[in-house]
């Protein structure tokens, strides 16, 4: 663990962006014919989070080097995720409001008042069924291109409509 914490300072993460570690001890059997007792097995769990993403490669690399062995997650945010999101929950808005129009045309119906609107959390399991309503469900290029993080936004509108 030294020799981790050592290579995050190498790489100038502080102290701050390194979650405490999370010590897990369990005991360690073999298995097989006959279970057989082992040993003890600790494990040792960090979050880290750094700023520099040029250097994201080579913190991994010599994070393993240190003598970490296994890497759960990279994920990449941004810092202005909150008005991102709010300008993304606009675009779903006027998206799902232009779906609407279209299938009340199609219809033979006006849209009146929005009547229910449900926000569709995309962090959760299960957002890839509401995709539709601002990216057409399909991927980007932009999805895995470097410097680009997708923040997405989904929302149910419900309408009343009236004859036309």
């Amino acid at each position: 663990m030294q020799a981790v914490r050592r290579a995050l300072r190498d790489h100038a993460v502080q102290d701050a962006s390194v979650e405490r570690s999370r010590l897990g001890l369990k005991s360690s059997w073999s298995f097989g014919s006959e279970r057989r007792f082992l040993g003890y097995e600790c494990r040792a769990a960090f979050s880290v989070e750094s700023g520099d993403l040029d250097d994201v490669q080579a913190l991994l690399v010599d994070l393993v080097a240190a003598g970490a062995n296994e890497i759960d997650a990279v994920d990449f945010d941004v810092k202005a995720k909150r008005d991102l999101r709010a300008e993304a929950r606009r675009k779903a808005v006027k998206a799902a409001r232009d779906k609407a129009e279209l299938y009340a045309e199609a219809a033979g119906v006006r849209l009146d008042a929005v009547v229910h609107i449900e926000d569709v959390d995309p962090e959760t399991v299960g957002f890839e069924g509401y995709r539709s309503h601002s990216s057409g469900g399909a991927s980007s290029v932009q999805d895995l291109a470097p410097g680009h993080v997708v923040v997405s936004a989904g929302v149910i509108l419900g309408f009343s409509i009236t004859p036309s």
